[in-house]
């Protein structure tokens, strides 16, 4: 065989572009992708009796009030838990800011 011959295997033998160099990168994507973020620090949200037995238990300034609201982007309902008092304090200062932008 002549060495032109040999040469043109050798070319056709090596893998075309670097799409082989890639692949440790995508390895670690599919490795990352399939842990859930934040899997250590969830909490999850208390169930409805668990709500009445607290709320029985503290003063009125101090009950949580549990819904479930559509986060802006999303269209996956989420259970937020929060303080009836901060829940109200948001509504007056949202109502007013409403009120300053349509001045």
């Amino acid at each position: 065989m002549s060495c032109t011959r040999l040469r043109a295997k050798e070319i056709n033998a090596r893998p075309r572009g670097r799409h082989w160099q890639s692949l440790p990168y995508l390895t670690l994507a599919l490795l990352v992708g399939c842990v859930a973020p934040g899997e250590g620090n969830f909490q999850r949200p208390p169930t409805p009796a668990e709500v009445e037995q607290y709320n029985a238990m503290v003063q009125p300034e101090e009950r949580i009030v549990c819904r479930t609201e559509i986060p802006i982007g999303s269209n996956i309902p989420v259970r937020k838990c929060r303080l009836a008092v901060d829940i109200d304090e948001t509504s007056v200062f949202h109502r007013e800011q409403l009120r300053r932008a349509l001045r």
